[in-house]
């Protein structure tokens, strides 16, 4: 027997996706069919598009001197740029 766990819904929405078991099955907790459980499953699925939100707008790293560094010593760019003669 399965231990008793919330439904959480699977691709189908009609399975559970931590047992593969239906809905209606008795060692699915009842409370997540209350507002209350939907209110809350909401609120977290806003958090979470928050968060994710949030770190893609993290600025990154600068890459600046990496990229310098590739133009100054890479054979592919020998002869280009502002200064061909330099290379």
């Amino acid at each position: 027997m399965t231990e008793p766990h919330a439904f959480r819904p699977g691709p189908n929405r009609k399975n559970c996706a931590l047992c593969g078991g239906w809905a209606e099955a008795g060692y699915h907790n009842l409370e997540l069919f209350s507002d209350a459980d939907r209110t809350r499953e909401a609120a977290r699925q806003a958090q979470e598009t928050l968060d994710m939100t949030a770190e893609l707008r993290r600025p990154l790293k600068d890459i600046s001197q990496a990229t310098g560094i590739m133009e100054r010593e890479s054979p592919l760019f020998y002869g280009t740029g502002i200064n061909p003669t330099l290379f």
